[in-house]
């Protein structure tokens, strides 16, 4: 959505995406204030367009109303976000990014 203003001001870090046909399983995790907030979720769609579904733990979920009050509007930005490309990749120590295609 060119354009588009968020009201939650934070960045997004994508450090884990698994290969997969259909769904990519992502961990990332949220900066905001200082503090960062782990997720996880997955990536599908391949036909029809893309989709992510991020899922917070409670214990990520408290840390969000903390910081942002509104749970539910947080974790449509951020899904937005993740579907529009709005991140960083920082791959964990220790982990190489997976490369894909064949020939």
């Amino acid at each position: 959505m060119p354009g588009r203003t968020s009201r939650y001001e934070y960045q997004v870090v994508v450090d884990f995406v698994s290969g997969g046909e259909v769904a990519n399983l992502l961990k990332g995790y949220i900066l905001a204030e200082g503090k960062k907030v782990r997720f996880s979720g997955v990536a599908y769609g391949r036909f029809g367009g893309q989709n992510v579904s991020p899922k917070l733990s409670p214990t990520a979920q408290k840390k969000v109303r903390e910081l942002f009050g509104d749970l539910e509007g947080f974790e449509e930005d951020l899904q937005l976000r993740l579907v529009n490309g709005e991140f960083e990749i920082r791959p964990k120590e220790g982990t190489a990014p997976k490369v894909g295609g064949s020939g």
